[in-house]
């Protein structure tokens, strides 16, 4: 899921104040979502699973199609804590029954591949005032406070690839109206843009928001909204969501629901379920998937600068040097005095031994 709960109040403040890094691992799946936070500086994250969808579309005479899905996604903690780079892609292969044609027949199609780079904007846990743990109070730690509300921002970007037997703009029933009703003329090669908040609440609640705009530059450029809610139970291996989903563009539109739950098996590894519908009949769609999730964790902790103190520090540095530098032209210029007198006094005793003398 989003974000999984630690399992001590110790390793949960670590989590915060290191909010890249999570002690276990941090998925996007089993919900359509991406999370603010990145996996990590030098963790790598394989997410994929496996989709049985019935789509069936009254428009076309109860036209039915059966896809098997499997997707697919790379990512990778990049120089900095902030900065993800990430692949996703799918593999298609559908049972299709076109009653327009009366014919049947499969098809096996690569699906888009994209990719991306996602980077943390703004990120409201560093700010250690309002997100520490109260060791002294149980009562506030388990209440939603107004900064809770103040999301973790993020923003990201990537490259699409639309191999051309891949569905059109996220229309299953596509490759029946190529060849009946119209064909569109899709660019192979375009970009996409997105915005991700993420807000946390009560230590086991997490509220993701995507914005998305997919496909730029293409003559259709598609509009997607998701919004997931996730939570975790008092057994922090388990874990489960809802989520809503809009896609919006000239070609094909449609609403999606989907509930899931997911189950740690150890702080590396995840395996999830979900259950998705919409609630048109052009088509309408019914899928259940499985899915796992994996990292190879190569973090290193890195202790956190303070950079008032680092400049404090500096400051300091630069007047005791300062002060070295005065004490040592005082110290040379007190030798140069002694030296002469010094001088003064042995000609003096000189001259008063040959005195003596006479």
């Amino acid at each position: 899921m989003k974000i999984k709960i630690s399992f001590f109040l110790i390793i949960l403040n670590f989590s915060i104040l290191n909010s890249q890094y999570t002690e276990t691992i941090n998925s996007n799946r089993p919900g359509s979502s991406h999370g603010a936070f990145s996996v990590g500086k030098n963790v790598l994250q394989i997410e994929s699973g496996f989709k049985n969808s019935n789509f069936k579309n009254i428009n076309l005479k109860n036209s039915k199609i059966l896809e098997n899905k499997f997707s697919y996604t790379l990512r990778y903690g990049l120089l900095l804590n902030k900065l993800e780079v990430f692949i996703d892609g799918s593999y298609n292969k559908s049972e299709i029954k076109d009653f327009l044609t009366l014919k049947e027949f499969s098809e096996s199609t690569l699906g888009k591949q994209t990719l991306g780079f996602k980077y943390l904007v703004y990120d409201p846990f560093k700010n250690k005032k309002w997100h520490s743990v109260n060791l002294l109070s149980w009562k506030k730690n388990r209440s939603i406070r107004l900064v809770d509300f103040i999301p973790a921002i993020a923003v990201y970007t990537g490259i699409n690839y639309n191999p051309k037997n891949s569905s059109s703009y996220g229309d299953p029933f596509s490759i029946i109206k190529k060849n009946t009703v119209f064909e569109l003329n899709e660019k192979s090669i375009n970009s996409k843009i997105g915005i991700i908040t993420q807000n946390h609440f009560l230590g086991k609640w997490v509220f993701v928001n995507n914005i998305t705009i997919d496909r730029l530059g293409d003559s259709n450029s598609v509009f997607n909204y998701t919004t997931t809610l996730t939570h975790n139970f008092k057994n922090p291996r388990w874990s489960s969501f809802i989520e809503y989903e809009i896609i919006k563009n000239n070609v094909y539109s449609d609403n999606y629901y989907k509930f899931g739950a997911a189950y740690l098996l150890n702080k590396d590894f995840q395996v999830d379920t979900s259950v998705g519908l919409n609630h048109k009949k052009t088509p309408s769609n019914l899928n259940i998937s499985i899915g796992v999730s994996t990292r190879f964790d190569w973090y290193k902790d890195e202790l956190p600068v303070d950079r008032k103190e680092l400049k404090a520090n500096k400051k300091r540095r630069k007047k005791n040097k300062k002060s070295i530098k005065k004490d040592y032209k005082l110290t040379k210029k007190q030798d140069k005095i002694n030296k002469r007198f010094d001088k003064k006094e042995r000609k003096l005793i000189k001259k008063n031994n040959r005195k003596s003398k006479k």
